[in-house]
């Protein structure tokens, strides 16, 4: 894809008393296509997050990236859902969203994103998130809920980037930390890197792991946080001259 980009990574809080008058702002700014998909989702709070994305889709092309053509990204996806931007094959992009947050990554190499709110009904996944290894050091360790919600965010996030749907078995993927936050796994003979990051949640409890994978370790220190005022404040200007 060019030359390589440090990954771009950001986050938005979804504030809980948005305006109606924001919600349709951020609707008018979406395609038919996609209005009509997040239409047909019946839970309003995912609904909200599907918004959101795409609006930070949008925020971050033209403000961060400065892709400023007039018209909205058209987004292509492959039989299994990995999305891809049709008019600027040069980026690659995921999103994910969970709870009171949404994600987005760009790279300018196969990237992917998930996160996860830290919960203690994980525990009834352990066989399935854990390779054999990954156990073992699991039963070493004290902090098993986090540790459980980590891997299920580097999981999630590495068979997005390789693009084989979420079906795919995470069991049979082992990730190697090389420090506290980073870490290395192997498939079909290359090697992936990821990262985590911390969110908080509003009640100041139990936090949102987010894993980002990429095919090159080129990541930042801090994701970026965006203020979600930022983004209504940019969805309005972005009416008005567009």
């Amino acid at each position: 894809m060019g030359i390589t980009m440090q990954l771009k990574i950001m986050a938005t809080r979804i504030c809980r008393h948005t305006a109606v008058d924001s919600w349709q702002l951020f609707h008018s700014h979406l395609d038919e296509a996609r209005r009509t998909k997040i239409e047909n989702c019946l839970q309003k709070n995912q609904q909200q997050r599907m918004i959101v994305g795409d609006i930070l889709l949008q925020y971050v092309l033209r403000h961060e990236l400065h892709r400023e053509e007039n018209r909205r990204p058209s987004v292509l996806y492959s039989p299994l859902g990995k999305p891809s931007l049709r008019d600027w094959p040069d980026l690659a992009f995921n999103i994910s969203h969970s709870g009171e947050w949404v994600a987005i990554v760009f790279a300018s190499c196969e990237v992917g994103i998930d996160v996860e709110k830290q919960d203690s009904r994980i525990f009834k996944l352990e066989a399935c998130i854990l390779s054999p290894s990954e156990q073992r050091e699991y039963r070493a360790i004290s902090s098993r809920e986090a540790f459980l919600c980590e891997r299920w965010a580097m999981k999630e996030s590495f068979v997005k980037l390789i693009g084989v749907g979420l079906g795919y078995p995470f069991a049979k993927v082992s990730f190697h930390e090389f420090s506290a936050s980073e870490a290395v796994t192997f498939y079909e003979y290359k090697c992936y890197f990821c990262k985590t990051y911390l969110l908080e949640t509003l009640s100041g409890n139990k936090p949102y792991h987010v894993a980002v994978c990429s095919e090159t370790y080129n990541f930042p220190d801090e994701l970026t946080i965006l203020p979600f005022d930022n983004l209504i404040r940019w969805a309005r200007g972005a009416t008005k001259h567009g």
